[in-house]
């Protein structure tokens, strides 16, 4: 009995459907007693249109009007007269357009876009704003893909936004890339900026940001390569100080302060900062604890490294254009520091230093070639002789701590049948600076005060009845 009725309605349903379908001279198939409704056509030149009341709803698109779309409201004010090649799914997609090749999937996706064109918004609400328009030749050339991506756009072009809510806030930046939920710019109009990674945030233009404050590594398979070709360089100059610059850096260790940070890289524009905050505030619960669990954790973790305004401060006071500081532009955001750059300056200053080494090498070479020279002489008479078998058995020692920053030791061995001693000391110049009669035979040592001499590197002998037993390196430091 059911199968008899709903056979019934099926034929009844069926038979009034037909009885108004119409079809005119021109072959326009329609419903009802209006051709303007039209169902189908045989004409290549006139497309299947649909309509809710009187707003547009569905448009096949033919072969002289190439725009399609489907869903109330779409492409709703220039499917007839506005661009060519549109393609608008969603209800009010590319609502306001006169552009051509756009490309609108999701609820009022490219809602206001006039005359931008080549834009590509995946997503409700996906470049809702974009507006460009032919005499600033903006608003064109975007894609973005996620609800509310691009939301804010105007008139920036060249703009890629990928996951929800990317790169919201930009209206009349280019070229800006931006990868993952919430990834932005805290400027509507940078440039050239590229973040990649949940809620990462670029800067500044020309900048690539990746990952947020939490994140606390960034792994690769290899180093990071930077271009270092010659060709490609000019005004090369080998000026870079070394020493100069290195010890007046002061390495520290310690902790971030994540808020401290978030509200260093707050944006200018209060309405970026009003969304972001609405933003944060409106997750659930449990999405605020795993983000205070990993902020804690990125707090917790005991940093090596400088203060990127310490740097700085050593870089300018030896006249260095250190290239290691990432100085936030007009002295807003926070500093950074590039590591890899100080690479430059520390071989520098162990260039430095193994000339100086060199240097005293030589010295002390020389030192021991003129002490040779006496003792040779000194053995060609017997008195002599015995003279020395008792200055050899002298002792100097190497001094203690070194290098030193306040006082060092030096001990030494003295006969009883030495007449005279001295404790002498010499700058890398030979010249005396400090003569200390030895009184004492025996064992013996003798404190030296580090507020009497420069930072530096000096040479100590012991000289014993006119005759230098041996000389010493020590090393001071301030």
């Amino acid at each position: 009995m059911k199968k008899i009725v709903l056979s019934f309605i099926v034929f009844a349903f069926v038979a009034n459907v037909s009885a108004q379908l119409k079809v005119n001279s021109s072959g326009d198939i329609y419903i009802g007693s209006s051709a303007s409704n039209f169902l189908g056509t045989t004409a290549t030149n006139i497309p299947i249109t649909f309509k809710l009341g009187t707003t547009y709803a569905g448009f096949t698109g033919s072969s002289v009007k190439t725009n399609v779309s489907f869903g109330y409201g779409s492409l709703n004010s220039g499917l007839l007269t506005g661009g060519v090649s549109n393609v608008a799914v969603g209800v009010e997609a590319l609502y306001s357009n006169s552009g051509s090749n756009n490309t609108a999937n999701g609820y009022r996706a490219l809602y206001s876009n006039d005359l931008g064109h080549y834009n590509t918004a995946n997503g409700s609400c996906a470049l809702r704003n974009n507006n460009g328009s032919a005499n600033t030749s903006a608003g064109y050339y975007n894609t973005a893909n996620g609800a509310n991506s691009l939301y804010s756009n105007s008139s920036g072009y060249n703009n890629t936004a990928n996951g929800y809510q990317a790169l919201y806030n930009n209206t009349i930046g280019y070229n800006n890339t931006a990868i993952g939920a919430g990834a932005d710019v805290y400027q509507n109009y940078f440039t050239n900026a590229t973040a990649i990674g949940y809620n990462a945030k670029a800067t500044a233009s020309d900048q690539v940001r990746i990952g947020n404050t939490s994140v606390t590594s960034i792994v690769g398979g290899t180093n990071w390569v930077g271009l270092s070709d010659g060709r490609a360089k000019k005004n090369i100059r080998a000026e870079v100080p070394g020493l100069a610059f290195v010890n007046q850096l002061q390495p520290v260790m310690y902790n971030f302060d994540l808020d401290a940070l978030d509200e260093l890289e707050r944006s200018d524009d209060p309405k970026i900062n009003a969304f972001n905050d609405s933003v944060r505030n409106a997750r659930s619960p449990e999405e605020k604890a795993i983000e205070a669990k990993s902020r804690a954790k990125k707090e917790r973790i005991v940093y090596s490294g400088f203060i990127a305004q310490d740097v700085e401060k050593a870089a300018q006071s030896v006249g260095y254009d250190f290239s290691g500081v990432d100085a936030p532009e007009n002295g807003k955001g926070a500093y950074g520091l590039r590591y890899a750059e100080f690479v430059v300056p520390l071989v520098k200053a162990v260039q430095e230093l193994s000339e100086q080494n060199a240097r005293l090498q030589e010295q002390i070479d020389e030192l021991k070639k003129n002490n040779a020279s006496l003792r040779s002489a000194a053995n060609e008479t017997e008195t002599i002789g015995i003279a020395n078998t008792t200055i050899g058995q002298c002792k100097l020692y190497q001094n203690a701590p070194n290098p030193f920053t306040q006082n060092t030791q030096i001990r030494f061995y003295i006969p009883d049948e030495i007449k005279t001693a001295l404790l002498c000391i010499y700058n890398l110049q030979g010249s005396q600076i400090k003569q200390i009669v030895v009184t004492g035979r025996g064992e013996g040592s003798q404190w030296i005060s580090g507020s009497e001499l420069s930072a530096g590197i000096y040479l100590y002998a012991l000289i014993v009845d006119g005759k230098e037993v041996d000389t010493k390196r020590m090393i001071l430091t301030k």
